[in-house]
């Protein structure tokens, strides 16, 4: 088998795993969730301001509790996710905001390494086969 196939192969399979890798992260699901779905991801996103690095879902304290049941007022008062996780930075701090994904910039936190690997290893295979053709260039 010729570099240049080798070559084209390993472009495809790398450009095909890229693509996989974007779509799986950019695919979202279509159903919209239920108001106890709702309250169930903000209670797993907002630390308990009185626990020891517990979530409001995982805490067992009176407070706890006392903040889901707020919780689920602003959802069925018609506030959204960002309203309620923004109350409670605003009341806390956004230290106590534990989940990351409500950031536009969580993406980014995805694909720069993956496109920092694809690049590293595109360099070395690129290194590679232009040392391959030298030495094939000087050997008689």
């Amino acid at each position: 088998m010729s570099d240049k196939l080798k070559n084209a192969i390993f472009a495809g399979v790398a450009v095909l795993a890229f693509g996989v890798i974007v779509i799986g992260l950019v695919r979202s699901d279509t159903s919209a969730p239920t108001e106890a779905e709702r309250v169930d991801a903000l209670a797993s996103a907002i630390k308990c301001p009185f626990c020891n690095g517990e979530s409001l879902k995982e805490s067992q304290s009176t407070v706890a509790t006392e903040y889901r049941v707020l919780i689920a007022q602003r959802v069925a008062e018609g506030a959204t996710d960002d309203e309620v996780i923004a109350e409670f930075a605003a009341n806390f701090g956004d230290s106590y905001i534990l989940d990351t994904s409500t950031s536009s910039w969580s993406i980014v936190l995805w694909i720069v390494p993956v496109l920092a690997v694809t690049l590293g290893v595109s360099v070395v295979l690129w290194m590679y086969t232009s040392a391959r053709r030298r030495r094939q260039k000087v050997a008689p």
